[in-house]
């Protein structure tokens, strides 16, 4: 199956599945609430409308930022996201990767996800991965400090990846590699957001590349939480495939967000390399919508039931 069969049939598949998901979805916050159309947007405040598991709406997306994740959905609430990452080496040509995200929140703290990779170096484009997640939180919102939760995922390798190459014409074809991570997260008062993850992957095919990463991030929220101003940074001790020479990599920078509507967040990410092994510049747009769960959640109006 060439490069561009495999994409339509990604994203034919992901369609699919999106539209059956958002539609039980709905039904399902339907049943729970009365959504008022007039106040909807001035009542909400991601950093302070609780979900399911009495966690902020900030807390209850799928991803906190471009490069960390926190807690688990709602039951019922799905997230789909589009994450573009450009990497400015210091030397070569720039390389751009692009991620589609669909996650679904399961009851009892449960979530699972999919995720595909495509990368794409001058004018070649390269079908990466496939991955398939599995998360769990320990318990509610506040009920044990940082409100840990665990992220196992196996990732098949479907192709080339633009990521771990020193060269444009020595791209590697990504193994299959299996990857475990905390993610811990907290809030503090009613603007200030925190998340922390840390991960190891491991290659379970072809060679023994290995990965270590924390990542962490903060933000602060303003007018109501449509407004978010932080800073994030991810550090990787990279084993590469064949590779006998460690990479340290540190990206750290300033990160904005904004939600023009309850349900729609657009994030932009520009990091900049702290090590030699680092690229100049990693920046990350992302783009991201939500179907229930708190961002679709607000007060009943007396009379309308």
């Amino acid at each position: 199956m060439n490069i561009i069969t495999r994409w339509q049939v990604v994203c034919i598949w992901w369609a699919v599945i999106s539209c059956g998901v958002a539609l039980y979805a709905q039904e399902e916050t339907q049943q729970r609430v009365v959504v008022s159309a007039e106040s909807e947007e001035a009542e909400h405040d991601q950093f302070t409308e609780l979900g399911e598991y009495a966690q902020p709406a900030w807390a209850e997306r799928s991803r906190f930022s471009s490069t960390t994740s926190v807690y688990v959905l709602s039951p019922y609430e799905m997230f789909v996201g589009t994450i573009w990452e450009a990497i400015f080496r210091r030397h070569g040509k720039t390389l751009h990767d692009l991620t589609q995200e669909v996650d679904f929140g399961l009851p009892h703290r449960f979530e699972v996800g999919l995720e595909n990779e495509l990368g794409l170096v001058g004018s070649d484009a390269h079908e990466t991965s496939v991955t398939a997640e599995a998360r769990y939180a320990f318990a509610n919102w506040n009920a044990i400090p940082l409100n840990p939760a665990i992220s196992a995922e196996y990732i098949f390798g479907v192709g080339k990846s633009v990521k771990d190459t020193g060269s444009d014409k020595d791209l590697r074809r990504q193994p299959n590699a299996v990857a475990v991570r905390l993610l811990l997260g907290q809030n503090f008062g009613d603007h200030f957001g925190y998340g922390l993850n840390v991960g190891l992957q491991q290659d379970v095919s072809r060679d023994s590349g290995r990965e270590f990463e924390i990542s962490q991030s903060v933000a602060y929220g303003a007018m109501k939480g449509k407004l978010e101003f932080g800073a994030e940074m991810r550090y990787v001790h990279n084993t590469p495939q064949r590779n006998p020479v460690d990479r340290d990599e540190l990206v750290t920078g300033p990160t904005i967000g904004w939600k023009p509507t309850r349900q729609l967040r657009i994030s932009l990410a520009p990091l900049f390399g702290c090590t030699g092994d680092s690229p100049r510049v990693e920046s990350f747009v992302l783009v991201s919508y939500e179907f229930g769960g708190a961002e679709a959640v607000v007060a009943a109006i007396s009379g309308n039931h």
